[in-house]
């Protein structure tokens, strides 16, 4: 991979333009990226970044993407902001790197979510999201963030979260706690084998499946 040329926002900017006109997803794969910013836009397209290295963080706050977001083995050197945005497609994070938190609260999901075998450095909030489809969250790993003076934890947040298919945690492993308070999910709740190191919130929660909680490992459960 080359590692020297960083692309500019002009040429972000450029490659969003042609992919309006060509109506296609938006090509940043395997590119490098200093950052991405494109809060409070409407973008007619989809975007790919599978296998790009973005050396800041990624704000798509209150954005509306009509097509997948696929981030596929990305590298993010700090944090994923996505919160309040509208995508019109899957949201892939499967096998990415992320080295601060990643943040969908309250985002709308017309497709699935997956972020199987994602590593993120913080704490993940998937809470007040509305998916349409099942939500991968298998094998993810959530850990503690240290700064000076300052740890923030591995937690993980699904409260009052809408999924209308079904969610699987399995082989997980969170350092610190899973909310899941007031979560409706349409179809079954798999955590089997998964680590959370402190607590495990599933009190008003509403499970319309089967909740496996077989070979998984808390220090408290609330329901």
């Amino acid at each position: 991979m080359n590692y020297q040329h960083i692309l500019t926002n002009a040429e972000v900017e450029e490659e969003l333009r042609l992919s309006a006109l060509q109506e296609r997803p938006a090509n940043f794969s395997g590119k490098i990226l200093p950052f991405l910013i494109l809060q409070e836009r409407t973008l007619d397209t989809g975007l790919n970044l599978e296998d790009a290295i973005v050396l800041g963080s990624i704000f798509l706050e209150k954005t509306e993407i009509k097509g997948p977001l696929n981030l596929t083995r990305a590298s993010i050197k700090d944090s994923f902001y996505c919160g309040l945005a509208r995508i019109k497609g899957d949201v892939i994070l499967k096998s990415a790197n992320v080295k601060g938190v990643v943040n969908l609260m309250g985002t709308k999901i017309e497709g699935s979510l997956d972020f199987s075998g994602l590593t993120l450095s913080g704490f993940l909030s998937l809470a007040k999201i509305d998916v349409k489809n099942d939500v991968n969250l298998k094998a993810i790993r959530i850990i503690d963030a240290y700064h000076v003076g300052l740890i923030v934890k591995g937690d993980a947040y699904l409260r009052e979260a809408i999924i209308a298919g079904s969610i699987t945690f399995e082989n997980s492993i969170i350092e610190g706690s899973l909310d899941m308070l007031k979560v409706y999910i349409g179809g079954a709740c798999n955590l089997k084998d998964a680590k959370v190191a402190n607590t495990l919130v599933l009190k008003d929660s509403t499970i319309k499946g089967k909740l496996d909680l077989e070979g998984t490992e808390y220090k408290e459960l609330i329901k």
